[in-house]
């Protein structure tokens, strides 16, 4: 999959980075002051997941909306997915100084269930996680809380029966029923919901790791 993001340059045009996969981005040069530069991945638990969200948002503004929800809710079940992954990982290096064997990485992909959908999923991973359900992380986190709440109906919901709702069940009816007329309404409130997810299960990764999650990543498993 092709990855594009767009970064401003001092001159006040923009920098136009590409890149395909999970390969590195490849150096721009700016068309109006013809300055060099480069772009790096964030720390994070996803980098496809960063990605993604890049992604989302291009083809939101290149109208096609619902393109733009499904990578969305991609982008939020890939750090999901991930973020569980790191904290398997590390409690195992934690105990044995290696990283996983390809055996015991499909093992933890079985405790992962993701026929859960997001609801029991992200419960699942806070909790094991934080000891606290989803919910309970975003009520007692200010970072968290905020970044959901422009976008949360309070009044009416959790925030995550929320985003299982406004999210995922658009994504559900994109999937599996076939409905592709998705408004501009519609993706704006999907891509909005899925980069505050991603932003609360970053909070939530750097609750539990603070500056220990800047240890070296593992490489690949070999399947």
């Amino acid at each position: 999959m092709k990855f594009s993001h767009q970064a401003p340059c001092t001159c006040g045009d923009a920098f136009s980075f590409s890149t395909y996969g999970d390969a590195p981005w490849r150096d721009a040069v700016c068309s109006r002051c013809k300055t060099p530069s480069s772009l790096t991945d964030p720390l994070s638990a996803s980098v496809t997941a960063e990605r993604l969200l890049y992604r989302s948002m291009e083809e939101f503004e290149d109208g096609d909306y619902t393109l733009s929800i499904l990578i969305g809710a991609i982008a939020v079940e890939s750090f999901l997915t991930q973020l569980f992954l790191k904290l398997k990982r590390l409690d195992n290096f934690a105990t044995t100084y290696a990283w996983p064997t390809p055996e015991q990485q499909r093992t933890w992909e079985k405790q992962y269930k993701r026929n859960r959908g997001f609801s029991l999923s992200v419960d699942f991973v806070s909790e094991a996680i934080t000891e606290k359900t989803f919910d309970g992380f975003v009520g007692g986190n200010t970072t968290a809380a905020r970044a959901i709440a422009g976008v949360l109906d309070a009044a009416t919901m959790s925030a995550r029966d929320f985003i299982q709702a406004e999210l995922f069940e658009r994504r559900n009816k994109i999937a599996h029923w076939g409905f592709v007329n998705s408004t501009k309404q519609e993706a704006q409130v999907c891509h909005t919901l899925a980069v505050a997810t991603v932003e609360i299960l970053r909070e939530m990764d750097n609750s539990k790791y603070g500056a220990r999650q800047r240890l070296p990543s593992p490489p690949p498993p070999q399947l």
